[in-house]
């Protein structure tokens, strides 16, 4: 293991598709800590910079918080087990951290498969509380020692696993902007992600009431109110009769 890496790469799986991971290419200049819940039999040995922390419980969220407890260096990228990092994409990361402040959290663009951008922006564009709601989690980059100081965590409420699926991203950037983190872009940093997202469905009265929870603990009260009402109108037809569920507020946690 290379004892003198700055960066981590955390990645969430979930029973078998921890199999998938064999495929990847390890870069040995960082280290890789795999959160597996439900977990299986141990399979073959592992290289030497990949770690992998068997997880009892279910929800993406505690997959993110185990990796912020047990992160060993000083910045910690989020993963999932089914996007691609392309190597320009790490070389990039990798000359861009010495240059940053443990206050900044760092967010990557996203390219789908066939090389279309997903969610690109011009290089060091700030992101407020608006332009969290966007930020996908494979896209977050963050000073592990700095977050742990100042007690941030991922909602357990929210996230795929969780009661309400989704929104856990905007949620711990809220609290990270709370604890006076600046917020940047790198463009030159790619996530190649899928086309179809866990965090883009309505079907749902929990995917809907998840925007409400979101919306309160981002914006407060009564900037929430607005918020929902923006929400509902510009996807009225996907929510349908679902809408009274973008105006019950509640805890994260």
């Amino acid at each position: 293991m290379n004892a003198d890496a700055a960066l981590t790469i955390a990645v969430s799986t979930l029973g078998p598709r921890i199999e998938a991971l064999r495929g990847w290419a390890f870069d040995p200049r960082v280290r890789y800590l795999v959160l597996w819940q439900q977990p299986g039999a141990p399979g073959p040995a592992w290289p030497a910079n990949v770690s992998v922390r068997p997880l009892p419980d279910r929800g993406v969220t505690r997959s993110r918080n185990a990796a912020i407890e047990h992160c060993t260096t000083p910045w910690l990228w989020f993963m999932d087990d089914d996007v691609q990092l392309p190597p320009a994409s790490l070389d990039a990361l990798l000359q861009a951290l010495p240059r940053r402040e443990p206050d900044e959290v760092l967010i990557a663009s996203l390219q789908a498969p066939d090389g279309r951008p997903l969610k690109q922006h011009a290089d060091g564009r700030r992101y407020g509380r608006r332009e969290i709601l966007q930020v996908g989690t494979v896209q977050v980059v963050v000073h592990a020692v700095w977050v742990r100081g100042h007690g941030l965590r991922f909602p357990l409420r929210l996230g795929a696993g969780a009661p309400y699926p989704v929104c856990d991203e905007p949620v711990f950037l809220a609290r990270a902007l709370a604890a006076g983190a600046r917020i940047t872009h790198l463009s030159g940093v790619v996530v190649v992600h899928p086309d179809t997202s866990s965090g883009q469905g309505l079907a749902r009265r929990e995917q809907v009431r998840a925007r409400a929870l979101a919306f309160g603990a981002i914006f407060g009260f009564p900037l929430c109110l607005l918020a929902s009402a923006v929400f509902g109108l510009r996807h009225a037809r996907a929510i349908g009769r679902r809408w009274p569920w973008l105006f019950a507020y509640g805890r994260v946690d």
